[in-house]
């Protein structure tokens, strides 16, 4: 591992690390969306049955009851969602690849090295299983937007290589405290602040 930052003071040592050896988040649990992709050349998200958007979006129709006609009818992908989204929570989601990958559920500016790949979705039945409810309010399906939009964030992280470890040593060398698997920098968000002791905040605060 290759040091990203350190910040010491009159008692310890914090250290954090390129996390090289991070495992892909969406191997380590089990997680609301789901992701689809197709690539010829990247094997990204997760693993599926579907041959392609159309088998993805017929699948998806069958699920609800409707029959391949649905999709002949719809005529734009705006009248298509709003066929879907009576049981699914969906949301596209674009790839950038120059030199290294990155994603998002928002389009990037550069036509030639990006493009759609995919798209991140969840059920209506399996939120409602989720979260314990009966019924899939305007709050709760933002609630889910939100957090299919923090999968993929987490999921960029680790495409892009910006997964972190820390070590935090006294100044003789002791380890205190030690962690893995932190997903993006700032330390504040990523957990790295929460498994570290207030004792220590002022080595968070110089590096945050």
């Amino acid at each position: 591992m290759s040091v990203y930052i350190r910040a010491q003071n009159d008692k310890a040592i914090l250290t954090i690390e390129y996390d090289s050896d991070a495992m892909c988040p969406r191997f380590e649990s089990e997680h609301l969306g789901s992701m689809v992709f197709w690539h010829g050349r990247y094997n990204l998200g997760d693993k599926h049955r579907y041959k392609d958007g159309n088998d993805f979006f017929i699948t998806l129709l069958k699920e609800m009851g409707r029959t391949e006609k649905t999709l002949c009818r719809v005529d734009s992908r705006k009248n298509l969602f709003e066929v879907l989204e009576k049981h699914y929570v969906i949301l596209p989601v674009y790839l950038y690849d120059h030199g290294s990958l990155t994603i998002s559920t928002t389009p990037f500016q550069c036509p030639w090295d990006s493009g759609q790949i995919g798209w991140i979705y969840v059920s209506n039945k399996k939120i409602r299983e989720e979260y314990n409810v009966k019924r899939v309010s305007k709050n709760l399906r933002f609630q889910v937007l939100s957090h299919l939009q923090l999968e993929v964030e987490i999921y960029d992280h680790y495409l892009r290589g910006d997964v972190y470890s820390f070590i935090l040593k006294d100044l003789d060398g002791e380890i205190i405290d030690s962690g893995d698997g932190f997903y993006g920098s700032n330390p504040h968000t990523n957990g790295i602040a929460e498994c570290i002791s207030s004792e220590y905040e002022d080595l968070i605060k110089e590096i945050a």
